[in-house]
């Protein structure tokens, strides 16, 4: 497992000077420099001298063009100035208007596009030097150090889960291997007896008394007295040390000695801890180098662009340049209108359309030759993974796969595409947890090859939507950031935004980032579609609301001058409201409504990543969440008369005995919402946090319980409770909130 395969880095760790854009960024350089401003400033000099000079710069600047052009194709700009140089051999007499002429439309701007490309080489030379040297030092000094320190972490997992299932005895027998290496290591090699320890008592005389203590008045002969702890005591405290490293190694050190300061059970946990923390330090190391790559590659691609829009702008300069110089040749001179022309008509045929479409495919395969192959993670259970999903943000992942505007991530949509397939009436969907070893699975998998993951027919659907909710709950960066006090305000001002359409609420979230956008109008419309079906699977949108709250707004923390005894009288309604005016949220007419101006002090957001604006493709119909004629305009489903093998927390079993359950809050006074018909408060997020049953007294394994979870929608499953990936992966956008409401 040690062994590192070859790395393909090595043309990239020692770059040559044939590749990359330097080179042509050179040469090109090199036309500007040594030929066109060569020529053009000692023409202004042989204007001054007249012929003589005139025909020696001639023939000195076809010496140079014949040099450079035989280092590349000829360009439209390199062909044409051909024919401006040989009618220089042709020329006799000029004007002196015509100097003055050459030196302002045709030699300055030569020289300014000069410094300035000048400029810009040197800044992508140390560009690239940086990122290589970056991306080297970290592939191969950082990463590996974090591979080998995970490796050897999960070694001594292993090694430690086949220690626990290994019978373990008292003392080591005296037949065994180990033992028997010891002994004849330790005895002299002219005796004929060997010493057996039988029990741990030798083992502490020899502890108590030194090495040289033997009462006098014994004879005893060598073969008799050479033990092998004598042995060991002679030998000096490095051999000793080795014994008892060895005793520790076979696990009876701590039997033999009484001083045991952890059992086998604590060793594992620490060894699965570390290995835990390991693997997430491989895992941001693989995310980092994938970085470095990245910079690297775009750094190439920003080299290229510049060395594009260098050749491209040469050529328009150059372009100019000659027009200048042949229209003004013409004109200041009668002996030379006949080649003036001539010169110019071979100018203009000048394209640096075509001279940039020549150079593209040079630099496409130079690209491709110098992009460097990514590294993968490496899970040790699954191998390599080529895609890396959970824990890294929607704009990480968007920029990776070059997700365009209006499209989600894949795991997103699989798993609201199977739940809408055949899920929507599964009882208790969000709200029951599916089994923690499928749902890591499932995610082991689809980070394997996102591309070829499909989720199998009869694939628990609880455990695609704990699926669904790990991925959401692990982003670093929420889908809507919304804080607890913009929450709490727009519920107070629920009148006034439903009067205008939501207009600040839309304006929100059309400041979003493509990729934040479109993943929540996909969740919240799939949210809408569940709540629809409520009568069947329990899940109105205010039990949507309880589960996907802090998932999609973020961390619940306290706002300024709040306290714990002020909870139970806030009222956050922000995503039910979402749910049941999710038709009117995502409209396509967006005309009706223009992006209002950011609130006053808050400056607009800027995302270093994605563009602008999302383009969505279609919306889906408005959802009618409420189909009773006698309250068409409450959109909160009335659930029927709760059944006996309800899937209510309160009809679950016994709580733990170590764990009290904490209080539920009294139901919140109503709200005016201006809605017609009786219209039950949305429970705020805050307070949905104490509704939800702790993870260790709800989840139970179906291996316990003797049969397997649901696979069925139409089946109930055995018990309710959160997703076990809660407790096992808190969020970090959790931690702060959950821990005041448990004080």
């Amino acid at each position: 497992m040690t062994d590192q395969p070859v790395s393909s880095r090595s043309s990239l760790e020692q770059p040559s000077t044939s590749t990359g854009p330097l080179p042509s960024f050179d040469i090109h350089l090199r036309f500007l420099t040594d030929s066109y401003l060569s020529f053009f400033t000692e023409r202004k000099r042989i204007e001054e001298v007249y012929v003589e000079s005139l025909l020696k710069l001639h023939k000195k600047i076809r010496s140079i063009d014949a040099f450079l052009d035989d280092r590349t194709d000829l360009s439209t700009a390199r062909s044409a100035w051909s024919e401006v140089r040989e009618n220089v051999e042709r020329e006799a007499q000029t004007r002196q208007a015509f100097l003055s002429t050459l030196n302002i439309d045709v030699v300055t701007p030569l020289a300014t596009l000069k410094d300035t490309q000048e400029r810009t080489r040197k800044r992508i030379k140390e560009d690239l030097k940086e990122s290589g040297n970056a991306y080297n030092e970290y592939a191969e000094v950082a990463l590996p150090r974090l591979k080998s320190r995970y490796l050897k972490k999960y070694a001594e997992v292993e090694e430690q889960k086949r220690a626990a299932a290994a019978p373990t005895s008292p003392a080591q027998s005296p037949t065994s291997p180990d033992y028997q290496g010891i002994t004849n290591s330790r005895s002299p090699p002219n005796s004929n007896t060997r010493p057996v320890v039988t029990s741990p008592q030798p083992l502490r005389a020899l502890d108590r008394r030194p090495s040289g203590s033997a009462p006098g008045g014994r004879n005893r002969s060598p073969s008799a007295t050479t033990t092998a702890f004598s042995d060991l005591a002679q030998h000096g405290k490095k051999q000793l040390n080795q014994l008892r490293g060895f005793l520790e190694k076979s696990g009876t050190v701590k039997e033999n000695f009484g001083g045991a300061r952890e059992t086998h059970a604590l060793r594992t946990v620490r060894a699965k801890r570390e290995l835990e923390e390991a693997n997430k330090e491989y895992r941001k190391g693989v995310h980092w180098l994938e970085t470095l790559r990245l910079r690297r590659v775009k750094t190439l691609e920003s080299g290229y662009n510049s060395l594009l829009l260098f050749v491209e702008e040469c050529s328009t300069v150059v372009k100019l340049a000659l027009e200048k110089y042949t229209d003004n040749m013409t004109a200041t001179t009668t002996t030379q209108t006949q080649l003036s022309s001539h010169a110019h008509a071979l100018v203009s045929k000048i394209s640096p359309e075509k001279d940039r479409s020549k150079l593209s495919g040079y630099i496409s395969r130079s690209l491709a030759s110098a992009t460097p192959d990514p590294v993968l993670y490496e899970n040790c259970h699954v191998g390599e993974c080529c895609d890396l999903i959970f824990g890294f943000s929607l704009l990480d992942y968007a920029t990776t796969k070059g997700l365009p505007d209006g499209e989600v991530p894949k795991v997103v949509k699989c798993c609201i595409d199977e739940i809408d397939k055949r899920g929507l009436e599964a009882e208790g969907i969000y709200r029951v947890s599916g089994r923690h070893a499928i749902v890591q699975s499932l995610q082991l998998e689809i980070e394997k090859d996102e591309e070829a993951f499909e989720f199998r027919p009869k694939e628990d659907i609880y455990a695609v939507a704990s699926l669904l909710k790990l991925y959401l709950r692990e982003l670093p960066e929420p889908v809507f950031k919304f804080s607890l006090q913009e929450r709490i305000q727009h519920t107070e001002d629920f009148a006034d935004h439903q009067s205008n359409n939501f207009l600040l609420l839309r304006g929100k979230m059309r400041r979003l980032p493509p990729v934040h956008q479109a993943t929540l109008k996909y969740l919240v419309e799939h949210l809408a579609r569940v709540a629809a079906h409520s009568e069947k699977n329990k899940m109105d949108p205010k039990n949507l609301a309880i589960v996907f709250g802090a998932v999609i707004f973020g961390e619940d923390q306290l706002p300024q001058g709040g306290d714990l005894l002020s909870v139970q009288t806030w009222k956050d309604s922000l995503m039910e409201d979402l749910i049941i005016h999710a038709h009117v949220l995502f409209s396509d007419d967006q005309n009706l409504h223009p992006l209002p101006p950011p609130p006053p002090g808050e400056s607009a957001p800027h995302y270093p990543y994605g563009s602008r604006t999302t383009k969505v493709a279609n919306i889906p119909s408005p959802i009618n969440v409420s189909n009773s004629p006698s309250h068409s305009e409450d959109f909160t489903p009335r659930l029927p008369p709760r059944p006996a093998n309800s899937i209510h927390p309160s009809a679950r079993g016994p709580s733990s005995p170590t764990k009290e359950r904490i209080e539920l809050p009294p139901p919140l006074p109503q709200r005016p919402r201006g809605r017609q018909g009786n219209t039950t408060p949305p429970s705020p997020s805050v307070v949905s946090s104490v509704l939800e049953t702790d993870d260790s007294l709800s989840y139970v394994d179906s291996e316990d319980l003797g049969h397997s979870a649901p696979t069925s929608p139409s089946v109930a499953p055995p018990s309710v409770g959160e997703d076990p990936s809660d407790s096992h992966q808190p969020s970090p956008r959790s931690k702060t909130g959950k821990a005041e409401l448990q004080a």
